[in-house]
């Protein structure tokens, strides 16, 4: 039997975007992956019960969050998306990282694109950072150790 393990810290990771790593994000909210249930009954059956089986599976949205700046490469990609420019999918990877920073986990998204972008209200009695936000869609997800 493999010795328990302690969990991972949540504050350690990267998000990689068709291959370029940022550490920028402050915060990452992974999906929920749900598999749908399919009822079903089978003619010869003789009891008015269903029978269950997996149906399609869907997730909710990838949620990214980081500290406002001049850089506006989320903002194109979603304006890009929003244009309906073909060649918006990406790639991303979000990492999970150990004490000395090499991958534990690794979540991939497969063909991946902005459908939500904000940024927190700008706030004269506040003296809070501006967060900019972006939610992406995707096609699939997969989880390797």
């Amino acid at each position: 039997m493999a010795p328990p393990q302690d969990p991972f810290e949540g504050s350690n990771f990267e998000v990689e975007i068709d291959g370029l790593v940022s550490t920028a994000f402050s915060r990452v909210e992974l999906p929920h992956a749900v598999v749908d249930e399919v009822a079903h009954r089978s003619g010869s059956d003789k009891t008015s019960s269903s029978r269950k089986a997996p149906g399609l599976s869907h997730y909710s949205h990838l949620v990214l969050t980081r500290g406002l700046t001049t850089d506006l490469e989320l903002w194109r990609w979603w304006t890009a998306a929003r244009d309906g420019d073909p060649s918006v999918d990406r790639n991303v990877a979000v990492r999970l990282l150990d004490a000395t920073r090499s991958p534990v986990l690794t979540w991939r998204f497969r063909n991946a694109f902005p459908v939500v972008h904000r940024v927190t209200p700008l706030d004269a009695l506040s003296s809070d950072a501006v967060v900019e936000t972006v939610e992406l869609a995707f096609d699939a997800m997969d989880a390797e150790a």
